[in-house]
């Protein structure tokens, strides 16, 4: 199991424009022939409903997309399948898009815990 955690942070709130997004964190996770990463748990608190907290796996097309402000939540989700015979590196993306139609502020306080597994 790995455990990620994450926080805006910053020197002040991020601006967001209507239908804009901004990564927040990106890691790099190898995942062993055969096996799948998997969301296992997601718990955020963002500063605004209006807001889309999306986890991906690069170049994998494997996302998972949650819109609210908070959340505590068990997807099982797969994220990415290794069956290329060896093992593969990811790049495990989490990115926050505002869907308004107007500006909102992510305020630096917003956070995250994702709970991974590779089985």
């Amino acid at each position: 199991m790995l455990q990620l955690n994450g926080i805006v942070g910053g020197n002040a709130p991020i601006s967001l424009g209507a239908g804009r997004s901004v990564d927040v964190q990106t890691i790099v996770i190898d995942v062993p022939n055969r096996k799948k990463l998997v969301l296992k748990r997601l718990n955020f608190l963002l500063s605004n409903d209006a807001f889309v907290f999306k986890v991906e796996a690069l170049p994998s097309t494997g996302t998972f997309t949650v819109r609210g402000g908070s959340a505590d939540l068990t997807p099982n989700k797969v994220l990415f399948n290794n069956t290329t015979g060896s093992e593969v590196r990811i790049f495990l993306n989490i990115s926050v898009r505002n869907s308004a139609r107007n500006t909102r502020t992510l305020d630096r306080q917003s956070c995250w815990l994702l709970k991974l597994a590779r089985v």
